[in-house]
């Protein structure tokens, strides 16, 4: 049976996966509401824009009407009067009638040039204005789209960690005689003997324990014999069926 060390570590990173997708996914549907507002903003802007263009005509038609009528009524008082001031007077003062006639008509379509001339190009001006700062605004809104970002990485399989990590607790399961024995996780250890062989014998417990242990010390038993000394995740351990001393509780 092999046993992948990294299995936790890729079932993370799939997760991880997962969950990067849905909020991409959340905010791509949030970024589409607000591209449809930006389209519905932009269509009544031009409708705007439109309306502002169409009122500055309105307008312009308007007062080319009233010219016209003021015209019409300037036209009508100049032959009324002609008429009637044609028996008395010079042809010099119809001269002059018929010149200020004149400066009124000029007067008239000066307004009227005006007003589809210098006054429309304003007012379009205008309206290309208020539109493009209208779009502007609505597009600032919108924002930017989303990104994905840099994608989660999936940890490579490690059969070869797991396989060591197995054959540690195989190791372990079948050499009940090899024990934990480093100085650092014992405390409050006081040597009670020497074995015929020579090796140190003490009384512990175990770091967070309240049980007393007799037995060897692992780095008194390396100095003296190394093939008994083994390592378990960074600790030392002995191997008592190497040594004449016994591992008991007290």
């Amino acid at each position: 049976m092999c046993i992948d060390a990294n299995a936790g570590a890729r079932r993370a990173a799939r997760q991880r996966n997962r969950e990067k997708h849905a909020n991409f996914q959340q905010k791509s549907l949030q970024f589409f509401n607000k591209e449809t507002s930006l389209a519905r903003a932009q269509n009544r802007n031009v409708m705007g824009y439109s309306r502002d263009l169409s009122d500055a005509y309105v307008r312009a038609i308007y007062t080319q009407g009233k010219g016209r009528l003021r015209n019409q009524k300037l036209v009508a008082d100049y032959f009324g009067k002609k008429k009637i001031d044609q028996g008395g007077r010079s042809r010099t003062f119809g001269k002059k009638q018929y010149q200020g006639l004149l400066r009124s008509q000029a007067e008239i379509q000066g307004i009227t040039r005006n007003m589809f001339g210098r006054n429309m190009a304003y007012a379009q001006e205008g309206a290309r204005r208020k539109f493009q700062a209208a779009n502007a605004q609505a597009r600032q809104k919108l924002g930017i789209p989303p990104a994905f970002g840099a994608p989660v990485m999936l940890p490579p399989t490690d059969y070869f960690t797991g396989g060591l990590q197995l054959l540690s607790t195989v190791s372990s399961i079948a050499s009940p005689f090899i024990i934990k024995s480093d100085k650092r996780v014992k405390e409050n250890i006081e040597q009670v003997g020497v074995s015929p062989q020579g090796y140190k014998i003490y009384e512990f417990n175990y770091i967070g324990g309240d049980v007393r242990f007799r037995g060897a010390m692992a780095q008194d038993v390396l100095k003296k014999n190394p093939m008994a000394v083994g390592i378990d995740q960074n600790y030392l351990t002995v191997d008592y069926s190497k040594i004449d001393v016994g591992m008991e509780v007290v």
